[in-house]
């Protein structure tokens, strides 16, 4: 049986089986379609061009290190897309927004992890802000190689799905690229679990467009998987690869502050010659 990084052993499931009960509810405007989301639930947008934030910039009376990160770091970061302050405002909307939704309602939270469970931590403040009760565990999943016609997916096997059976889910995860993994991930819980209802909750939704969107769609679609749409996403983001608040790259960088693009440097630096 595979065992992840943290120890846990994995279990595969597949999603498609027959259990006997009744489908999920969806919400009455979930969007299917990130063109076509509500209003109240478009994220904000990032340009492609948008200007990175220089990790020393400040001003009169600043902080004199207003975006810290760790010295062995120097030179892998090519700036600051996101300050962790605007990401917790961010955070108080869509608390807002699921507090609206699931009035009267404990949502039972599941988070995805490991790059996840900072933006979680954050929701799980703003919702408590809120009044808003809920209910919440910890989920660690992956996606086999080559498994595109089986959609199958390993989900940590100490996972309680009875937790799951007539609740009102909302899966958290830290970024949707191609989706692949969430895509056979909700099967999985709809079904074994037995849920009222599930949706996604994500801090990023990354745009992803030619060649490389044109395979995430059919791995993401294909096998009877419609691609993910989370309803609660924080912000639209170019297709550049981005690290920090959690975010990894080879196990680095999940211990900065703010989110940040990764520079060529940080790409090729070589991880096991860190100390430890």
């Amino acid at each position: 049986m595979p065992i992840n990084g943290s120890g846990k052993r994995l279990t595969s499931v597949a999603p498609q089986f027959a259990t006997g009960r009744a489908p999920t509810r969806p919400m009455q405007d979930a969007p299917t379609n990130p063109a076509c989301r509500p209003a109240r639930l478009v994220p904000i947008h990032i340009p492609d061009d948008a200007s990175l934030i220089d990790p020393d910039s400040g001003g009169p009376g600043a902080h004199p290190h207003p975006h810290p990160h760790p010295p062995e770091y120097a030179g892998h970061l090519a700036g600051v897309l996101l300050p962790s302050a605007r990401i917790g405002s961010r955070a108080a909307e869509l608390a807002s927004l699921i507090h609206e939704d699931y009035a009267g309602r404990r949502p039972h939270l599941v988070c995805v992890l490991k790059g996840a469970s900072i933006f979680f931590h954050e929701m799980l403040r703003r919702l408590q802000d809120r009044s808003q009760g809920y209910t919440f565990d910890f989920l660690r999943a992956s996606s086999y190689e080559g498994t595109e016609t089986t959609g199958t997916v390993r989900v940590s096997e100490d996972f309680d799905y009875g937790g799951l059976e007539g609740r009102d889910v909302i899966v958290v995860e830290d970024i949707i690229d191609t989706g692949v993994t969430l895509s056979r991930l909700l099967p999985v819980l709809r079904e074994r679990g037995g849920c009222r209802s599930v949706e996604v909750c994500t801090l990023l939704e990354k745009r992803i467009d030619g060649e490389r969107g044109a395979r995430a769609a059919e791995a993401g679609g294909g096998g009877g998987h419609a691609p993910v749409v989370a309803r609660y996403c924080g912000f639209s983001i170019p297709n550049r690869f981005v690290i920090g608040y959690g975010l990894d790259y080879n196990e680095l960088y999940r211990d900065l502050r703010d989110i940040w693009i990764i520079s060529q440097a940080g790409i090729e630096f070589d991880h096991k010659t860190l100390a430890v």
